[in-house]
């Protein structure tokens, strides 16, 4: 790795901070502010290029949302009066040409990594010392050399590397060494360093001046507010093998590196949203843990009892599982406004075995009717195109759906094979998936290539697209939105026509108009009695279930 040939001193060593985003992509990046705060408090001239206003051949995922029906019509553009960019290459060229940075640090997930690839060959020329980190160099390692512009990557945590990597850089020293680092040494070999242990994760707060006002509006319950991101902790306690925040676990385990699972403080958390509050006047906080209800439940009301002071909107995910009524009536109190929980899968037998969550749907209906008894707004994720998934598994997916009351909104995924995950590798082993694939832009259709009578790419599509609307409209009218799940000419007029009724009838101007709506029947056809799917799911064969899990 090419270093500078002189030492600098602190003020007059610049860092430039890449941030990769998928376009209108709103939330601006904890990783990033994190390392904004840690250079700065060194003492460096720091500058961010980030690519959010930058468009790309598919849809945005704001738009891409407002047409399938997952989220209300919200024009970012015309609403934020956004300046939409093309020529990202061209112009991060010329900012490292104009800046001269001593050292760019990278932070990438999966979906943006083939982005960051092309921007460094736009520099490799000029030879400046990086780093690309995140969790896709974490979990794809080996694969982040196969690209020859790649020269140091950092894994795992990446507040100690980007500071020991900063200042190696600085005072002229060695690189190759760097606790948390793989390294392309001139002769072609990759240098393999040991990892450092986790960081404490309250002794850093993030610093978001680097973002531009604009970044922190973002749409939620049909209404725009001023957000802050918040982490509150970082890790999962669970398993789940469509999502790779457990390969974060395993990676510390596996290198002895302590537990990955860390809480900050009530006493840091105060004091870092009394900071948001004083220095950007949020009006709202967007807090970003994979589970924020996962953590004993004393603890959640020493959240509650801190943040009553604040009293600010607020959204969280969480399982559905871990909400307790005693517990939503108090998170109401204190001001949440709205809060998201996963089904992902209406067969027991495949969301157990395959997926590693154990829940009946009997019991995760009961946890629904509590967090619709709460009156907190709330939307329900589903998930279609997994490994071995047929038309029949999809559809009792929908009919679990149509039995939960009073959500607003339905958030519809297609799986994304991401390096890290237990299912990439299930997908892998049966051939359906080429083990070099990166998922890229894949929000919106199928990496996997099945054999029938498994969902074919377009099939996948297809239901994806038609999904909130097979949830919502009585049976009656299903033959009609099976026919509009074809993308001809008739396909799409009734696509149209149930996108309209849809907007109108569901969502209608914000979420206000369904919070507290009685739970009776579908959350969508109110007037149908829960009688419409076996709450028991039909079983899956012990052969077909082996064949989608590792062992």
């Amino acid at each position: 790795m090419t270093t500078q040939t002189a030492t600098k001193s602190p003020e007059d060593f610049k860092v430039l901070i890449v941030y990769p985003n998928l376009p209108l992509m709103l939330i601006p990046s904890i990783a990033v502010a994190l390392f904004t705060r840690i250079f700065k408090r060194q003492g460096y001239k720091v500058e961010l290029f980030e690519t959010t206003y930058y468009m790309s051949e598919e849809a945005t995922n704001t738009k891409a949302r407002v047409e399938r029906l997952q989220a209300r019509k919200f024009d970012v553009v015309e609403e934020l009066q956004v300046v939409i960019k093309n020529d990202m290459l061209g112009d991060f060229r010329r900012k490292v040409e104009t800046m001269k940075p001593d050292l760019i640090i990278m932070s990438t997930v999966e979906d943006t990594f083939l982005q960051g690839v092309s921007m460094l060959e736009q520099v490799e020329d000029l030879n400046i010392p990086h780093v690309v980190g995140g969790v896709f160099p974490t979990n794809a390692k080996e694969r982040c050399f196969d690209f020859s512009a790649i020269k140091m990557i950092g894994l795992g945590e990446g507040e100690t590397t980007v500071l020991e990597t900063a200042e190696a850089v600085r005072l002229n020293r060695d690189t190759t060494s760097i606790p948390g680092t793989w390294v392309r040494l001139e002769s072609g070999e990759i240098k393999k360093n040991p990892n450092p242990p986790l960081v404490d994760i309250n002794d850093v707060r993030p610093d978001f001046s680097l973002f531009e006002e604009k970044r922190f509006y973002r749409p939620m319950g049909g209404r725009l507010f001023k957000m802050i991101p918040l982490e509150t902790f970082r890790g999962c306690p669970y398993r789940c093998t469509y999502c790779n925040s457990p390969s974060q676990t395993s990676f510390t385990l596996e290198n002895k590196l302590g537990k990955f699972l860390r809480r900050k403080t009530m006493d840091v958390l105060r004091e870092e949203i009394r900071y948001y509050v004083e220095n950007f006047q949020p009006e709202f906080f967007y807090i970003m843990d994979d589970s924020f209800l996962a953590r004993p439940k004393r603890e959640i009301y020493e959240f509650c009892d801190m943040y009553e002071e604040f009293k600010l909107p607020f959204w969280f995910n969480t399982r559905a599982e871990n909400c307790d009524p005693e517990v939503l009536e108090r998170l109401k109190e204190v001001g949440c406004y709205r809060m998201a929980a996963s089904a992902e899968c209406g067969n027991e037998d495949y969301r157990e075995n395959v997926l590693r969550r154990k829940i009946e749907n009997e019991k995760l209906l009961g946890h629904f009717d509590d967090i619709a008894a709460s009156g907190i707004a709330f939307s329900v994720d589903i998930m279609f195109g997994l490994p071995g998934e047929t038309r029949e598994l999809a559809m009792e997916s929908i009919e679990l759906i149509r039995q939960i009351s009073g959500y607003d909104a339905l958030t519809v995924s297609v799986f994304t094979p991401y390096h890290g995950t237990v299912l990439r590798e299930v997908a892998v082993k049966n051939g359906w998936l080429d083990k070099k694939e990166i998922c890229a832009g894949a929000t919106t259709r199928s990496l996997l290539s099945m054999p029938k009578p498994y969902l074919q790419p377009e099939e996948i599509v297809e239901i994806t697209t038609v999904a909130p609307m097979y949830c919502f409209f009585p049976k009656e009218e299903w033959p009609e939105i099976r026919r509009a799940e074809k993308n001809d000419e008739e396909g799409i007029a009734l696509r149209q026509k149930y996108a309209r009724r849809y907007n109108e009838e569901f969502f209608g101007e914000n979420q206000d108009k369904n919070v507290g709506v009685p739970l009776v029947g579908g959350s969508g056809c109110r007037s149908n009695p829960r009688d419409s799917f076996h709450i028991v799911s039909k079983p899956m064969e012990s052969s077909e279930l082996s064949k989608l899990m590792l062992s």
